[in-house]
């Protein structure tokens, strides 16, 4: 398992923010396009105590919010950190914030990014409608060759945490096709490749773990790891499979 490849990318964001801070913000998603979330009021952002952009998520149910396990597990304190909801622009003051209340990471999570999924509780419901997560009649909606979209608040290089909720849309591969953020091994029951399509060097960057990957207004899976250095060398992204969160995480 070639881990070095797989390190979290809410990990490499604050290692970035802190050395570029002087540099100021980029928006998010490397590639991509703007948008907002007005069109995705289910997305939120994590920020750690000090206001650091960490990870994103998805609001699943009023008092529930589908992100990755990393997310979590390398949080200093997973309880500290603040979810932002309704906030297009993270420099901004809008929308409405929540604490954590509680987490659930799942228990087969390792650091390889093995089964990469939690679910944080909230201390207050959000009036948001949630997203529906992707279950196990859902097998066609992770069809190769077909796309899905990707939505998150993270970086597009190493100048600055992102700022603005951005989205790309990529084609579905075999995990195999997302080398070297793979391994041979891995199985399509457990992960999802999304490969930038002809012409973009679209894909996911630093801050954008936690992330939805959407098929048809449905969540198909989390942002896992992918294009750490948010460059156009490996522009490739890899997700947790959403009917790989165990049920009782969404429950």
């Amino acid at each position: 398992m070639r881990t070095s490849n797989r390190r979290p990318l809410a990990v490499l964001a604050a290692t970035v923010g802190l050395l570029a801070a002087a540099a100021g913000p980029a928006a998010a998603v490397h590639g991509g396009s703007d948008t907002t979330t007005r069109s995705h009021p289910f997305v939120v952002a994590l920020e750690t105590a000090s206001g650091e952009q960490w990870c994103t998520g998805a609001l699943i149910a009023p008092t529930k919010v589908l992100t990755a396990g990393h997310c979590v597990a390398e949080a200093a304190d997973p309880r500290s950190l603040r979810v932002i909801t309704g906030r297009t622009d993270l420099t901004g003051s809008g929308g409405q914030v929540r604490r954590v209340k509680d987490y659930r990471v799942d228990p087969r999570y390792t650091p390889g990014l093995e089964h990469d999924s939690a679910v944080l509780t909230l201390d207050r419901p959000l009036p948001h409608r949630p997203v529906r997560v992707a279950g196990q009649r859902d097998a066609a909606l992770y069809r190769y060759g077909r796309t899905a979209t990707l939505l998150g608040f993270g970086r597009t290089g190493s100048d600055g945490p992102g700022t603005h909720l951005k989205q790309a849309v990529l084609t579905l591969a075999p995990p195999a096709s997302c080398d070297p953020f793979t391994s041979p091994d891995d199985s399509p029951l457990h992960k999802v490749c999304g490969l930038p399509r002809a012409g973009t060097t679209d894909s996911v960057c630093k801050g954008d773990s936690g992330g939805p990957l959407l098929v048809g207004g449905v969540v198909i899976g989390v942002v896992s790891t992918g294009n750490k250095y948010c460059d156009t060398q490996h522009p490739v992204s890899v997700f947790t499979r959403a009917t790989d969160v165990p049920a009782e995480l969404l429950a």
